[in-house]
Parts: structure tokens; sequence; C-alpha cells
């Protein structure tokens, strides 16, 4: 990190004064920053696809509920039938097989059942195959029976996250 950069990988001058600390202090999120209402929020299209998807940056700290209401009620997406969770690490590899069928067998049922997927929505290992399996299903399937995936990643890790960013007169949720 340069003198000028914070340790959550922002320059410091981009932080409010009095949230910037010590490089010998442990960073800790309570501590060091502050909630302010949502400026990252709407449609996102993923061009690829021709498809569009919603996007909303949250705090660590939102409750279950609030985000199970943006979905279902704001969202409108279908309450799942079952909810699968994929996690894993990032590193890039090559899947067996054998593994590459269960995942896109699991894709079907969740697909079939109603369920939702979650992963960190990165574009990396396990959940880039995911991601791969997600997007041909979609592509080859009607609308009603889109699979939902849904993926949480921090901000940090998000590409072009300045473009997710609404202009200070929209209006917030």
């Amino acid at each position: 990190f340069s003198d000028n950069q914070c340790k959550c990988g922002y320059l410091k001058s981009q932080h409010v004064e009095e949230m910037q600390i010590n490089h010998n202090e442990k960073w800790n999120y309570k501590k060091h920053t502050k909630e302010f209402p949502t400026d990252a929020f709407g449609d996102i299209t993923f061009e690829n696809l021709g498809k569009t998807g919603k996007y909303i940056r949250l705090s660590c700290d939102t409750d279950s509920e609030t985000l199970y209401d943006l979905m279902t009620q704001y969202w409108h997406l279908k309450t799942p039938n079952l909810i699968i969770s994929v996690t894993g690490g990032t590193k890039n590899f090559a899947l067996k097989p054998r593994v590459r069928k269960i995942v896109s067998r699991l894709i079907y049922v969740a697909q079939s059942k109603g369920a939702w997927i979650f992963t960190s929505g990165t574009h990396y290992g396990l959940m880039k195959y995911i991601g791969e399996v997600v997007r041909d299903n979609t592509i080859s399937r009607s609308l009603e029976d889109n699979v939902v995936a849904i993926g949480i990643a921090a901000w940090g890790m998000v590409s072009n996250r300045e473009n997710l960013i609404r202009s200070c007169d929209t209006e917030v949720l």
C-alpha cells in the first residue's frame, strides 16, 4: 500500500476524514467505516446474454429479512422452494468431468424446483463454472424457467463498481 492508500484499497482521500486510520492499527469495519444510504442499486445489463438483472450495494449488517423483502417485494422474485449456496476458493482449476456433470445436474434441479443459487459472485474457480452453467441454461430456456442466481461479492471485488453508483439526484429506495 502506498502512503495515500488505505488498507481497504481505496485512496485515503476517498474516505470521510474521521474514518481514516493509521497503518499500525488493525482495521475494523465497525470502527473504520460509516454507513450512508446506498447510492448503488438498479438494473444491470449483461450484454453477452442480452439479459438484465438487479443489483444493490448493502451493508454487511443488513438483516436477511430486509434482503428477502427487497428480493421478493421489489424485485418480484418468486419465493424459492430451495436455496443452494455454493462456496469455494477462487483458485482457477479444471473441473473433473464427473464434478462438471454433478454441477450441471444441480443447476437443472435448481431450475426445475424454483431454487435460488447463492455464490460469491466472482468469476473464478467453481463460482466461474456455476456462472457459465447458469448462463448456458438461461440462454437455452424460457424466461419462466430461468435460474435465479444471486452473487454476493465484497464491493472491493466488483469490477467497474464506480459505474454502478447512481448520481445524487436519483431517488433512493
